[in-house]
């Protein structure tokens, strides 16, 4: 069985899923961010598109808002799909030992995560003194007199994604291995 949703990862220990819930939650606002970006992406693009068609006058900045755009929706995005258990994995060995041994099903899979978890981590440190010194530095993306845009929002936006996508791997890893411990399926 794939656990693959906060639901089915129920411990039973209150605390625990009530964490799980409301990290559930959290997910799942920034999630609805990512989804008004693809938005305002499209609405950008058309307006641009209708602007040089029109009016013969392009929109300044389109390429440079839709890729750092695409970098916020991407981190905002992720860890909601983890959370769900959207991410795309390769499952035959552990649907294999779900089915001869559980719980060291649950055991591996909750080491799994913990390896996600530490690839944040690795992400996560990497890539604040870039964070930092964009803000420090008020670095700009785009073109001097036509259009300049912080870049650092986009940088504080992976941040965020990444500390809720390491959280939401360290949650999931706790829940497995506290349901192995336990020596039942949800």
């Amino acid at each position: 069985m794939s656990y693959a949703t906060t639901t089915e990862l129920r411990t039973g220990i209150g605390w625990l899923d009530v964490a799980s819930r409301g990290l559930d939650r959290l997910t799942g606002v920034l999630s609805v961010f990512g989804t008004l970006g693809i938005i305002a992406i499209m609405v950008l693009i058309v307006a641009d598109i209708l602007m040089r068609l029109v009016f013969a006058a392009p929109i300044m900045g389109v390429p440079e808002i839709v890729s750092m755009l695409i970098l916020s929706i991407v981190f905002l995005q992720l860890p909601n799909s983890l959370a769900h258990g959207k991410i795309t994995r390769a499952d035959l060995l552990l649907d294999r030992l779900d089915v001869t041994r559980p719980k060291l099903r649950l055991i591996l899979d909750g080491l799994l995560h913990m390896i996600g978890a530490g690839v944040m981590a690795v992400l996560i440190s990497a890539f604040y003194p870039l964070f930092v010194r964009s803000y420090e530095r008020d670095e700009m993306v785009g073109t001097v007199g036509q259009f300049l845009a912080p870049i650092w929002p986009s940088y504080l936006v992976v941040l965020v994604g990444a500390v809720l996508m390491c959280a939401v791997f360290v949650q999931r890893a706790v829940c497995l291995w506290v349901l192995a411990a336990k020596d039942a399926a949800p």
